[in-house]
């Protein structure tokens, strides 16, 4: 330690450590419990929207960071201490890059899930829970593995959090900087941008091209006849994903934000104190962005929220369901031959079952408020 390290050790706390480390802590715990709550609703309604599944993966990664980069680094600026000691220091590095790197995985996942509802609607709506926490738990088995492949070799530096610099340090920058270590973070951080950036473009191409069939086709008046129960199939499927597909526009922001985040940390915040402390805000802003993303994008999630809260809505936000009504069987059940769909002559008469769905077909429209409505689950 420099003299100057060891007269702040030696001080009483002081205005500016106060306000570094209470605005840390503040901030973390604020995020998380935000977090917290729309995980809880992305998990209770994950039966009904699929993507939910790989978002809530996310949000655990998400919510680790936090702690990790906001908590913590508050709780040591405050007490004056490091908390661990140097001998731990490369167990808690394995620890924080784990946390890492499962996120960074979760943002080609979530991108991948974004294009699979869009790009195959029908298989992904029964995609099985199983299936899906099983894809977000090989996010976390590979960080884990890159984690035991990297750490112990000879040019890993280890980085540590330095209450008196209000941020983190490494054990020797020079030797993060030139012998690979550095040049590893960088590669890895771009893979994980160009990959879900080629979902996004994909997804957004084929929303486009979505949107333009469907203006042609919302200038029919009726439907006058259903001759085969495909054509019905395919057309709920398709206005079903659009809630789905909502998830992608929260999930490409939360990208871009990672992408500026990691271009200014890359080329500096400067030098000090401060400038090491706004490492830690950056790291953990990139995941409490998350659930202001898909507050503000998710009408499904603002809903719930609301409900969860105790607040109540009141009947007057339902539509009125004056249009053609079809009904129909489950996805599902169609996977068996001898099940037949049950339709009816006419469309203003609809059968209500466990496994059916009711569409209104004039309230088939972009907004996902008024399609929650018209496609019931």
């Amino acid at each position: 330690m420099d003299n100057e390290t060891l007269i702040w050790y030696s001080e009483p706390l002081h205005f500016d450590d106060i306000f570094a480390g209470s605005f840390l802590i503040i901030f973390g715990l604020f995020f998380i419990i935000l977090y917290s709550l729309v995980s809880y609703v992305m998990f209770k309604s994950d039966k009904d929207v699929i993507g939910f599944r790989f978002l809530f993966s996310a949000s655990i990664a998400d919510i680790l960071l936090l702690f990790n980069y906001s908590i913590w680094p508050g709780i040591t600026i405050l007490f004056k201490s490091e908390i661990i000691s140097q001998n731990m220091r490369h167990w808690i590095q394995m620890y924080l890059d784990w946390v890492w790197f499962s996120m960074c995985y979760h943002y080609m996942v979530v991108a991948w899930s974004r294009f699979a509802a869009i790009r195959f609607p029908n298989t992904f709506r029964i995609q099985k829970r199983i299936l899906s926490y099983s894809i977000c738990l090989c996010c976390y088995i590979f960080a884990f593995i890159q984690v035991m492949l990297t750490h112990f070799q000879p040019w890993y530096v280890v980085f540590y959090f330095e209450p008196s610099h209000y941020g983190m340090l490494s054990e020797d920058f020079g030797k993060y900087l030139t012998e690979g270590q550095s040049f590893f973070f960088i590669t890895f951080h771009i893979l994980m941008v160009i990959i879900p950036i080629f979902f996004y473009t994909y997804g957004i191409i084929l929303l486009l091209r979505h949107k333009h069939v469907t203006f042609f086709e919302r200038h029919k008046k009726t439907f006058k006849h259903v001759k085969h129960y495909r054509n019905v199939i395919v057309n709920t499927n398709n206005n079903n994903s659009n809630v789905e597909a909502r998830l992608i526009f929260p999930c490409l922001f939360n990208t871009i934000v990672f992408i500026i985040g990691q271009i200014v940390i890359t080329l500096g915040t400067g030098e000090g104190k401060w400038a090491t402390w706004t490492v830690l805000i950056l790291f953990a802003a990139n995941s409490a962005v998350n659930p202001i993303l898909l507050i503000i994008f998710s009408t499904t999630i603002r809903q719930k929220i609301i409900k969860e809260l105790g607040f109540n809505l009141g009947n007057g936000e339902k539509l009125a369901h004056a249009s053609i009504a079809v009904s129909f069987a489950h996805p599902r059940t169609f996977a068996n031959a001898n099940i037949k769909p049950n339709t009816t002559s006419y469309y203003n008469k609809s059968t209500k079952s466990e496994n059916s769905f009711t569409l209104s077909v004039q309230h088939i429209s972009d907004d996902e408020e008024e399609l929650e409505h018209s496609v019931i689950v």
